[in-house]
């Protein structure tokens, strides 16, 4: 195989990764938090302020007088940017469980529940 060859398909393999590779991901999943103790307002801020997290949208999945306070339940749409990790060595989906971890311990927030074909790159 002559050099310009080699360096031919070198080329081509790393522009195949640096294309397969994903810095932001959309999860969607189920967020249960006790209103009774704080607003969802001062929750979703919160969340939006954990490392990675670039938005943050809720919608309720059942009218508001129909719900729990103690358990009001809402569907979660977080996109996570892989930034603050690609510096410190690496960002992958795996990533993605610590940033459902740090949702799970906001204050107010009961769970977090997330399936995996609910998450998708950007």
């Amino acid at each position: 195989m002559k050099l310009n060859q080699l360096r031919s398909i070198i080329k081509e393999e790393l522009k195949n990764s640096l294309n397969e590779y994903q810095d932001k991901f959309k999860m969607i999943g189920t967020l249960i938090t006790d209103i009774n103790d704080r607003n969802q307002t001062e929750i979703l801020s919160d969340i939006r302020s954990l490392a990675g997290v670039t938005i943050v949208g809720s919608e309720e999945p059942m009218a508001y007088a129909d719900q729990d306070k103690s358990k009001f339940k809402s569907i979660l749409t977080v996109k996570v940017d892989g930034h603050p990790w690609i510096t410190k060595g690496g960002f992958s989906r795996e990533k993605l469980e610590d940033v459902v971890a740090d949702i799970k311990r906001v204050p107010g927030v009961q769970g977090f529940f997330v399936k995996g074909d609910d998450i998708s790159a950007l």
